[in-house]
C-alpha cells in the first residue's frame, strides 16, 4: 500500500528529468535498478527533494521499513535538524514499524516546523490511523487535503472509513480517488478498494475488526480462504494445514459443482499438484499451454505468484472462464486465487516444492469450518463469478 502523498512519481517539474530512468524501472516493477537510479540521482543533486521522497516510497512498497528510516536520518543530515520534510519521513517509516508513538511526535515534530507540509499532516493521519484514532486521522486528513487535494489521501480515507464500518461513505472515497487521478496505477488500485469496500459491506453490519480471517479474506481479495488460522506457518504445522487446505479444496469443488474438465498447472513443478487435484475431482491434468475455453479449465499452482501465474489468471480473465487454485499466496497478492489454501506461509518458498510433496503424500483431514467455506464460495461478490458462464451452477 502506498500512504505517503508522493505520486509526483508520474509527475515531471523543472528539475526532475534526472529521475526518468528511475521512475521508468519503478513502474516496470523493477525495484533494484529503481533503487540504484536514485541512489544515483541523490549523489548528483542531493538537494532534490523528490528524489528522496520517491526513492523512500520505494523502500517502503518493498516494506523495506529499516532501510526507509535510514534514508529519513540522511535526509536531516543533509537538509538539516530544522527541516520538516526528513522529520515527515521520520515519521512514516516508524509508524511502519509500529512505533506509533514515536511516529506521531515526529510529525508533530514536522509540522511544528512547516505547518503548510501536506505530506505531514497525510503521514500523521495516518500514524493515527494506525493507533486506531480514526476520528483524529479524519481530522487531519481534512487538513491534508486542503493543502494538498491527492489521490493518496482519498484512499486513506477510504479505509478509514471502511476500518469504521461507515462502508458508503469509504465507497465515495474511493470513487472520487478513481475519477480524480489520471495514472493507471492509482486508478487500478481504487477500482479494487471499491470492489473491496463492497464485499466487506456485503458481509452484514459488522466492521472489518469483527471478520474472521476467511471473511477478511473475501471482503480484501474476492477470494475463498481455506484456512481459517492465525499466526505464520513455517515450522512442522506446515504439512497439516496445506493438506487440510488440499482436501477442502476438492470438496469444495465438489459441493459447487464447477464445471472443470481439465486441471492445469501452472508451471512444470506443479505437475505433482495439478495431477493429484485433477485425480481428486475426476478431470485429467493437462499442460497449461494445451488449455483453452472449451476445458473450463482449473489452474493450479504450489505458490501464487510470479509471470507465470500472472499470465495464466490473465488467460482466464480474457476467456471469461475458468477457476484458479493455490497452495500458498503471499498475504497480499497482487493477484489472488479464486480459492487460497493458505496466506500464512512465511517460510522459503523454494523449499515448498518438497513440501507439496509430502503434503500429496499425506491423506487430507477433514477440514473445519466447511459451512463458512461454502458460504463465501458461493457469494455473489466470490472473485470466481466475475467468470462465470450463464450455464454454470451458481
Amino acid at each position: 500500500m502506498r500512504f505517503t502523498s508522493s505520486y509526483a512519481v508520474f509527475r515531471y517539474g523543472p528539475g526532475e528529468k534526472v529521475l526518468a530512468k528511475a521512475r521508468w524501472f519503478t513502474r516496470e516493477g523493477r525495484p533494484a535498478e529503481a533503487e540504484q537510479e536514485y541512489r544515483a540521482a541523490l549523489a548528483a543533486e542531493p538537494d532534490l527533494r523528490s528524489a528522496w521522497l520517491e526513492l523512500f516510497e520505494l523502500l517502503r512498497m518493498h516494506e523495506r521499513h529499516d532501510d526507509a528510516l535510514d534514508l529519513s536520518r540522511r535526509a536531516e543530515a543533509h537538509f538539516g535538524p530544522d527541516a520538516a520534510m526528513p522529520l515527515a519521513l521520520r515519521g512514516a517509516a516508524l509508524a511502519e514499524l509500529g512505533r506509533t508513538r514515536e511516529a506521531v511526535a515526529a510529525l508533530e515534530d514536522a509540522i511544528e516546523r512547516d505547518g503548510n507540509l501536506a505530506l505531514a499532516w497525510h503521514e500523521l493521519a495516518y500514524a493515527a490511523y494506525r493507533a486506531g484514532e480514526y476520528s483524529r486521522a479524519l481530522l487531519v486528513l481534512d487538513r491534508a487535503f486542503a493543502l494538498e487535494p491527492h489521490t493518496d489521501t482519498l484512499l486513506l480515507r477510504g479505509r478509514i472509513l471502511r476500518d469504521a464500518g461507515q462502508y458508503d461513505a469509504a465507497e465515495v472515497a474511493f470513487e472520487g480517488a478513481h475519477q480524480s487521478s489520471d495514472h493507471d496505477l492509482p486508478r487500478r488500485e481504487a477500482e479494487r478498494e471499491i470492489l473491496a469496500t463492497r464485499r466487506a459491506a456485503a458481509l452484514g453490519k459488522r466492521r472489518p475488526r469483527d471478520f474472521t480471517a476467511r471473511e477478511h479474506a473475501f471482503a480484501d481479495l474476492g477470494a475463498v480462504l481455506l484456512d481459517g488460522g492465525t499466526g505464520t506457518l513455517g515450522g512442522p504445522e506446515t504439512v497439516a494445514v496445506l493438506a487440510q487446505g488440499l482436501g477442502a479444496f476438492t470438496r469444495l469443488a465438489g459441493t459447487m459443482a464447477w464445471p472443470i474438465t481439465a486441471c492445469c498447472g501452472v508451471l512444470a513443478h506443479d505437475g505433482p499438484l495439478a495431477e493429484a487435484v485433477g485425480r481428486a475431482i475426476g478431470v485429467p491434468a493437462l499442460p497449461a499451454a494445451t488449455a483453452d475455453p472449451g476445458d473450463r479449465p482449473l489452474i493450479v499452482t504450489v505458490h501464487g505468484d510470479g509471470e507465470e501465474w500472472h499470465k495464466q489468471l490473465a488467460r482466464l480473465e480474457r476467456w471469461r472462464c475458468g477457476y484458479a487454485f493455490a497452495l500458498v499466496q503471499p498475504p497480499e497478492p497482487p493477484e489472488p486465487a479464486d480459492v487460497i489454501a493458505t496466506l500464512r506461509y512465511a517460510g522459503d518458498t523454494a523449499s515448498l516444492d518438497a513440501l507439496t510433496l509430502r503434503v500429496l503424500a499425506t491423506a487430507p483431514r477433514p477440514a473445519s469450518g466447511d459451512e463458512e467455506i461454502a458460504t463465501l464460495a458461493r457469494h455473489k461478490l466470490a472473485r470466481w463469478r466475475a467468470r462465470a458462464q450463464p450455464s454454470d451452477p451458481l
